[in-house]
């Protein structure tokens, strides 16, 4: 077996498992892909290859969490997203790789962290400054690492969502900024998409829904808060392994 079709069995693999973890929490596909992806086929083209995938996932699960959706939110969070993308675009396209992860990652596990000592309270924060900076930091995420989990898991700590609609929400959210990632980073960075074979990406369409069907069996099992702790644990480690890939890429670069 060749080295490249190595890779590609590797990543259809992580597929499933990424679709299931999406399905259970409403998020972590492009968290858990985006940092191996990078590593794997380089920085650009890894968090293209994460901005296609992650858009399949939650466009196939847009169905099964329609009715759960809360439109009201997105109606500020996403226009934010979309808005800044560019400005990051064209930031991701001059500087270095490895010190922006470095950066990106910081700043997550520092935000994710103050929203845990926050939790603790019976505070709330929630409102339209709020859910614009949250757009913001989700855009961000996606064009800079490939990933905007964390700046949405830190608004759903802090204003108490709900569990149910936060997964369901996040579903039109990550198709959107998933496309929109995509057609930024051809922009700014140019064409740098990995050559794959068809078979891979026949392959990766069928862990898609091999992953939402064992997700959807999993999530009929698992209590709101264990899987609020599993939304909050792929978040560190979402940032952890961006964090790492930038000392890599700043040390082998």
């Amino acid at each position: 077996m060749s080295e490249g079709v190595l890779v590609a069995v590797i990543i259809i693999g992580m597929v499933v498992l990424a679709t299931a973890l999406q399905r259970v929490t409403g998020m972590g596909f492009a968290m858990m892909l985006a940092p191996f992806l990078v590593v794997m086929v380089g920085p650009h083209s890894g968090v293209m290859l994460a901005n296609v995938l992650g858009g399949v996932a939650p466009l196939l699960m847009l169905p099964m969490v329609w009715r759960y959706i809360e439109w009201r939110r997105l109606l500020w969070i996403a226009p934010a997203a979309v808005a800044v993308m560019p400005l990051f675009g064209w930031i991701a396209a001059i500087m270095p790789q490895g010190p922006l992860y470095i950066v990106v990652a910081s700043a997550v596990i520092i935000g994710l962290s103050i929203s845990l000592l926050f939790s603790r309270s019976s505070s709330q924060i929630d409102g339209t400054g709020t859910r614009l900076l949250t757009g913001v930091g989700a855009g961000a995420g996606v064009v800079l690492a490939g990933v905007g989990g964390p700046a949405m898991t830190v608004y759903a700590v802090i204003s108490r969502w709900s569990v149910v609609s936060f997964a369901a929400t996040m579903q039109p959210l990550w198709v959107l900024l998933s496309v929109t990632g995509l057609l930024t980073k051809v922009a700014f960075s140019g064409s740098e998409f990995p050559q794959l074979p068809v078979w891979f990406w026949v392959g990766s369409l069928a862990a898609v829904i091999v992953g939402l069907f064992i997700g959807t069996k999993i999530r009929n099992r698992v209590s709101e808060r264990l899987v609020r702790r599993v939304v909050i644990a792929l978040a560190f480690l979402g940032a952890v392994l961006s964090l790492a890939t930038g000392i890599t890429t700043t040390v082998t670069g």
